[in-house]
């Protein structure tokens, strides 16, 4: 897995599924397509990888010019493995590696009165049967905790047979594009 554009393109991430408890990874073609649908271009963006894993959304981000990425993982070694990345790559200025559950990272952020531009969700999931109140309840806690920026977008990889609400948390869906049996759901504020 290999950073694809930006001041960091070409660089590898030396992540190995196996150390790492067999995390979901994003494939390169849903990142890919989540980079096109945001542009090659992210300076003085603030964007939010809440369920990081690899770290790869977020790195990525950087790499583009984001102003500030935070990256947050509920797992220790994965968190870790970031903040070491980050370090190394010379971008811990403009990035915050979490450790943290994305209920308690939420209200961290909160308290910090962080808000962002462009939010990354990739949570776990079952890729069977319809339960999306995971999306829905995320979607409402970046509301409730005043996390999104004026304009905003919410971008969500999830199981491509789940219909995700057409509206949560002050956001109204503006696009589903699907990829296999992953989809990109994009989010965006409502205004008036």
């Amino acid at each position: 897995m290999r950073i694809t554009s930006g001041s960091l393109k070409g660089r590898r991430i030396p992540f190995d599924n196996r150390k790492f408890n067999d995390a979901d990874v994003t494939p390169s073609k849903i990142k890919e397509a989540v980079f096109s649908m945001l542009g090659e271009d992210l300076a003085g963006k603030r964007f939010l990888d809440l369920f990081a894993g690899s770290g790869q959304v977020g790195l990525e981000a950087l790499s583009r010019g984001a102003a500030l990425v935070v990256l947050s993982d509920r797992d220790a070694k994965r968190a870790r493995f970031i903040g070491e990345l980050v370090r190394q790559w010379d971008v811990a200025e403009r990035a915050l590696v979490l450790h943290m559950p994305a209920a308690q990272c939420l209200r961290f952020l909160e308290h910090r009165e962080i808000s962002f531009d462009i939010v990354f969700l990739d949570p776990p999931y079952v890729k069977e049967g319809d339960d999306t109140s995971l999306y829905r309840d995320t979607l409402a806690a970046l509301a409730k905790h005043r996390l999104l920026a004026e304009v905003a977008t919410v971008i969500i990889q999830h199981y491509a047979k789940n219909v995700l609400p057409e509206a949560a948390g002050g956001l109204a869906l503006v696009k589903t594009r699907k990829y296999g049996t992953s989809a990109l759901s994009v989010y965006g504020t409502r205004h008036g």
